[in-house]
């Protein structure tokens, strides 16, 4: 009796099968559409999340707790990035503006052409005013129509951007909110009918979640928490500065510290120091006795803005278990290639491949049971004792005896072989 390609399998299955596949990719390719908007909503979930879990404890309610922990935390830090990037594009902008920018003008005219050559605006609203007062009959030529639809063009495209972005807003409040709200259910259905407690699959994703939480909490907090006190010292210290020296775009500079808050070893220090040193040739060319405000802007910036964020959220950042130079470049090369959001989806997909790495890939590689424990270790982890031996110390002596060795016999060919193999045939072969 010949025995089919699907043996006994219950082809009943094949279409749920079938169907579940499709599900999977329409809802892949939903979540890929709106990948920026789904991975901020992550990040706001595991940046609110220590906060919700605290505040259960007093509330007793999930749906309260929930908009409480949002109204309290994840709203006041999306407005305070939203607005620290606004002022420092407007200041960025401002800066570029009042600087000598004629060089590169001049350099840039041969092969973009001349950029200064200003035109009259025919989207002109007073333009379009004057026009249609002085003469209404082009109303009705439609030639008003056409400059006024002009006109109103780009508002249209403003309004349509900011009704847009509210949108994405509302979406990620939304699912930050209800993956608060009901996460335990969400991780108990997932124990319960996919993989159990214990298995290969839960404790892949078991860690996983315990780095995205350190990630996204500790780093990216830290660095926005830095960008957002820099900023406000930063301005107030120009407030009180004196009329010859002051902090040169002040916003900007905040952003730039928080940022370099993310470069290992250095942090914002390569943003701050360089800085207060320019403020002090300044101060000295200008007037010695204006080194004290150099000296007042790296006293704030190393103790207010370096060291107070750092004790602040140094328990949600001290227990990470990846590597700081990995989790550099995902910063780094996330936003290169998928863009702002990039700065999420880049340390996600890190996570992801380390974790898989450390507990599903050796295993399959070697063809053995899949289990829960990480057999391999973790290299990236700095705290993992991975069993890697030392260097075989190097004798110099015996070093140069082994090189001198090899240069004598060439290729490393045995000397009398080399010599039997290169002479030529033997009188007894004739």
């Amino acid at each position: 009796m010949a025995t089919t390609l699907l043996g006994d399998y219950d082809r009943s299955r094949i279409p749920m099968w079938i169907a579940a596949v499709v599900l999977v990719l329409a809802l892949s390719f939903i979540v890929w559409k709106y990948i920026g908007t789904f991975i901020l909503g992550l990040f706001v979930y595991y940046i609110t999340r220590p906060i919700h879990r605290r505040l259960y404890m007093v509330i007793r309610n999930q749906s309260l707790t929930a908009v409480v922990s949002l109204l309290t935390i994840a709203v006041p830090v999306i407005f305070l990035i939203g607005y620290t990037v606004y002022v420092g594009a407007i200041q960025l902008a401002a800066f570029a503006e009042s600087a000598d920018l004629q060089p590169l003008i001049d350099a840039l005219q041969p092969y973009v052409g001349d950029i200064s050559t200003t035109t009259t605006s025919s989207t002109d609203p007073e333009a379009v005013l004057s026009s249609l007062t002085n003469d209404p009959q082009q109303f009705l030529d439609g030639g008003a129509v056409d400059t006024a639809n002009q006109a109103l063009t780009p508002v249209f495209g403003y309004l349509g951007a900011f009704g847009n972005g509210l949108i994405q807003l509302f979406v990620v409040l939304a699912l930050a909110f209800y993956l608060l709200r009901d996460d335990h259910k969400l991780a108990a259905w997932f124990r319960n009918e996919l993989a159990g407690e214990g298995s290969p699959v839960h404790a892949y994703l078991k860690e996983v979640d315990h780095n995205l939480m350190t990630i996204y909490f500790g780093n990216i907090l830290n660095a926005f928490a830095t960008a957002i006190l820099a900023v406000a010292f930063y301005n107030g210290l120009n407030a009180f500065s004196p009329a010859a020296i002051a902090i040169p775009a002040p916003t900007l500079l905040g952003v730039l510290t928080g940022v370099g808050s993310l470069i290992p070893v250095v942090g914002m220090k390569i943003v701050y120091i360089p800085v207060a040193l320019l403020l002090a040739v300044e101060a000295l060319i200008q007037d010695p006795t204006l080194i004290w405000f150099p000296a007042v802007f790296a006293a704030v910036s190393l103790v207010i803005v370096d060291t107070i964020p750092d004790l602040i959220l140094r328990p949600y950042v001290s227990g990470r278990d990846l590597h700081t130079g990995a989790v550099m470049i995902a910063y780094i090369i996330g936003p290169l290639l998928f863009g702002w959001y990039g700065l999420f989806l880049g340390p996600l997909i890190l996570v992801l491949v380390v974790h898989f790495a450390r507990i599903l890939l050796p295993e399959l590689v070697r063809g053995e049971p899949v289990t829960a424990s990480a057999t391999a270790g973790n290299p990236l982890d700095a705290t993992d004792n991975v069993y890697s031996p030392d260097p075989a110390p190097v004798d110099p002596d015996e070093a140069e005896v082994e090189r001198e060795s090899s240069t004598a016999d060439g290729d490393g060919e045995p000397a009398d072989e080399r010599d039997t193999a290169s002479s030529g045939p033997s009188d007894t072969d004739d």
